[in-house]
């Protein structure tokens, strides 16, 4: 079944299901919509920082590393 028909199916059949399954689904659904936003404000940011010039080369990175565990 395509994810089309998959919708098609949940769509015509919502009046059959039980409330804990939507709420279920409903739960499901916020805690991605919560994930999205989340990692989108992280891009974003990132995305800030790249352009201001703040971040590390990887060499940097590994030296970094490679000194706390000489530690």
């Amino acid at each position: 079944m395509t994810l089309i028909e998959k919708r098609n199916f949940i769509q015509n059949h919502l009046h059959l299901a039980r409330e804990q399954t939507i709420n279920e689904f409903y739960e499901q659904l916020r805690k991605e919509e919560a994930l999205k936003a989340k990692l989108e404000t992280r891009a974003l940011k990132s995305e800030k920082e790249i352009q201001s010039g703040r971040f590390f080369s990887r060499k940097e990175i590994e030296q970094k590393i490679a000194t706390q565990y000489k530690e």
